[in-house]
């Protein structure tokens, strides 16, 4: 009787085969995309202006707010945008008096493991730069100051895996001084009024999905900016009785001609963060290339059992015609 010969790669290509199994590694169906862009501002201390702005979209979402009337007092900018195509951005400003401003982008997407294995994935992401500056221009009081931050969060089913916080703080007393949490993205020098970061990349371990299972992965960036700019006019005086802001430093005042020129503004304040989906990609969304498995498939109980059960079945046949 001739000997059989098995070699242990190609069995288990000729047990899957039985099965029909599939050995090859399978990337997790992408659903329900989407992205919501937010921002908002408030302006004034008493009665302040408060104004906000949300877009949800499964393609892409963009919201701009902004409150700037020419030589007034206060103005403040800001915008938020993201794109499942081209770059995504969240970013904040201001300058006035007593301001807050804020830019929130949330991308989200269910991933759902198709295949006949279990499988553990990862998500590989790359964050662009970003920076933030609270500057003081000439500050008098111990009121006026300049504060610019961000706050980003990846997460799994609403448990964070990844996060980074950073705010920045410029007034008269203390000057410029930063504090942050979670994942560093640069070394702060202490006394400075601007930070900013270089591109930074992770990788992050989603966990083990079953067959068939699903999880839903997403990222939130928010930028924000507040401060108190004390501002004057830059040009001539007002009519006596009438302060230079009642004027708005724009022309005309009651019983003569107001103040004319422009407004100075004692800080500013500005904060942008870069997408963490490889910026400018195309597309910057979550896709098969951001996604990967993180290991060699793992077969379910189920495969296993008939798998071991066609390993008995030959290595009964063997045994038999070896007798």
């Amino acid at each position: 009787m001739s000997k059989i010969n098995f070699h242990p790669k190609k069995l288990s290509l000729v047990i899957a085969t039985i099965l029909g199994v599939n050995l090859n590694t399978s990337y997790a169906t992408l659903l329900n995309y989407n992205i919501i862009t937010e921002s908002g501002y408030a302006i004034g201390q008493t009665t302040p202006l408060i104004n906000s702005s949300t877009h949800s979209d499964p393609a892409s979402s963009s919201v701009y707010l902004d409150y700037n009337s020419y030589g007034q007092d206060p103005n403040t900018r800001g915008a938020a945008a993201g794109n499942d195509y081209g770059w995504m951005y969240s970013r904040s400003g201001g300058q006035g008096s007593y301001f807050t401003h804020y830019s929130v982008v949330t991308q989200t997407v269910d991933l759902q493991n198709d295949s006949a294995f279990d499988q553990d994935y990862n998500y590989n992401f790359a964050i662009n730069f970003g920076s933030l500056s609270a500057y003081n221009f000439s500050f008098n009081t111990a009121l006026e100051y300049s504060m610019a931050g961000y706050e980003v969060e990846i997460s799994v089913n609403n448990t964070a895996l990844w996060q980074s916080s950073f705010t920045l703080t410029t007034d008269l007393a203390s000057g410029s001084v930063g504090s942050g949490s979670g994942v560093s993205l640069a070394a702060y020098s202490e006394g400075n009024n601007y930070f900013s970061w270089p591109e930074y990349s992770g990788n992050l371990g989603l966990g083990l999905l079953g067959s068939g299972q699903s999880l839903t992965l997403s990222y939130s960036i928010k930028t924000f900016v507040a401060g108190n700019h004390a501002a004057s006019c830059n040009g001539y005086g007002s009519p006596a009785g009438f302060s230079e802001l009642e004027e708005d430093c724009n022309g005309y005042g009651y019983g003569g001609y107001g103040s004319y020129g422009y407004l100075n503004f004692s800080g500013d304040t500005y904060a942008q963060f870069g997408d963490p989906n490889s910026f400018s990609g195309t597309p910057v969304a979550f896709n098969n290339q951001n996604i990967t498995p993180q290991r060699e498939v793992i077969a379910a109980p189920g495969t296993l059992a008939l798998a071991g059960l066609g390993l008995a079945g030959l290595a009964f046949r063997r045994r038999k015609q070896q007798s």
